[in-house]
């Protein structure tokens, strides 16, 4: 049975694979001014071991996303950010557009080689959604409304058999139907 995870301020519901154990208190993933993480979970099997970090980004945080255009370099920057530290991390899947519940939103993959004594791979996804749906204008010249938070979800693992289990990841936003967190074609090519 998967877990759930409601937040409250933005009126969202996540469900994920049981086997994630949520960790307490988790830590802000941008500075604690404008960035607040709202669920970190682990899961170690016999398989492999997988994270996933459910985060919203206030519009004051540098570099982040106005509008869905920008969307499509601030997950391909974010994932390879998120990656440097281990290796050079390279995109397996460019970022894509899609749409989440009626908010523009976009996923990349990458993975990297960690090298040494024993050396091995790890992968991640991020995907990011507008915390609100775009308004139309009756005048083209009415610049867009800008978004008050950007929605991240973000999914580690260092077996490649486990990043099709992220899209076993369902969301809900208020009492509409649950989906998909991520497109199913988002899946890295062969």
């Amino acid at each position: 049975m998967p877990q759930s995870f409601h937040d409250e301020a933005l009126d969202i519901t996540y469900f994920y694979p049981s086997q994630f154990t949520p960790i307490a208190d988790p830590p802000s993933t941008e500075s604690a001014r404008c960035g607040r993480t709202t669920l970190l979970a682990h899961a170690n099997n016999r398989i492999g071991n997988s994270s996933f970090t459910l985060s919203t980004v206030d519009n004051t945080c540098p570099d982040t996303p106005r509008d869905a255009a920008a969307l499509l370099p601030f997950v391909r920057g974010q994932v390879l950010n998120q990656l440097k530290p281990l290796g050079m991390p390279a995109i397996t899947r460019e970022p894509m557009r899609y749409v989440l519940d009626g908010r523009p939103a976009a996923i990349t993959l990458a993975s990297v080689a960690v090298p040494g004594k024993n050396p091995h791979s790890f992968y991640a996804g991020k995907a990011c959604a507008m915390s609100s749906v775009a308004t139309r204008h009756h005048k083209k010249s009415d610049p867009p409304d800008p978004a008050s938070h950007v929605l991240c979800f973000d999914f580690t693992t260092d077996n490649a058999d486990l990043v099709s289990s992220m899209l076993s990841f369902i969301v809900q936003f208020g009492n509409d139907p649950p989906e998909p967190l991520f497109l199913a074609s988002a899946q890295p090519r062969p």
